[in-house]
């Protein structure tokens, strides 16, 4: 069972076992979020050189034995991979020994990078536990379109106001509640939901 959370990768040491489009997408969003990749594979995107704090390292994955990949595993915080599911279920495996976090496409893994939408101070993620990516990024786009950069703001700075004028809590909590109540959101998510169930059902 995981539990969601939020986790700074500021200077956090991550490996990235391959560079094909799993390893190029999850080598972005970890640069993005300020860690130090480092990516392991015969090929490499040299556009990720773009985003910095990146080293990529040549090596055949499919030739390097137990012992090697100990020695590189045992140098990070955490540990992508992307190569096939012979190889990362190998790398997982040891890594996990290890007592590192993996994510990976195997069983073997203890975190996960779900999809997500960041819009200034907003951090929202949908997780369908690989059951239907195409849900969780319907919803993401739906999230994306009721996320404005105005609003933020707005709200910021109506709830600074509120906590300055506003001494009791619940009542605060009360204007707050009205502020954000979006019936159109509701019936839009409910509907998305409710579409997905009936295609699962239709194709049972």
């Amino acid at each position: 069972m995981y539990l969601p959370t939020l986790l700074s990768f500021k200077n956090k040491k991550v490996a990235i076992f391959g560079c094909g489009n799993v390893g190029k997408r999850r080598a972005k969003k970890l640069l993005n979020a300020g860690a130090e990749v480092h990516i392991y594979s015969k090929d490499f995107d040299e556009r990720l050189l773009n985003y910095g704090n990146v080293k990529f390292f040549k090596i055949d994955l499919s030739k390097v034995g137990e012992e090697e990949l100990k020695n590189i595993i045992k140098n990070y915080d955490f540990i992508v991979t992307a190569v096939n599911e012979e190889i990362n279920k190998k790398i997982s495996e040891i890594a996990i020994k290890l007592n590192k976090f993996v994510n990976s496409s195997t069983e073997e893994l203890n975190f996960i990078i779900p999809a997500c939408v960041v819009k200034e101070d907003i951090i929202f993620s949908i997780y369908t536990g690989g059951k239907s990516p195409i849900l969780a990024r319907e919803i993401r786009k739906m999230v994306e379109k009721y996320i404005d950069k105005g609003e933020i703001e707005f709200i910021g700075a109506f709830r600074k106001f509120l906590k300055d004028k506003v001494k009791d809590s619940k009542k605060r909590r009360e204007i707050l509640e009205k502020l954000f109540t979006n019936e159109r959101f509701q019936e839009e998510l409910l509907r998305l939901i409710e579409k997905w169930e009936d295609d699962n059902n239709t194709e049972g």
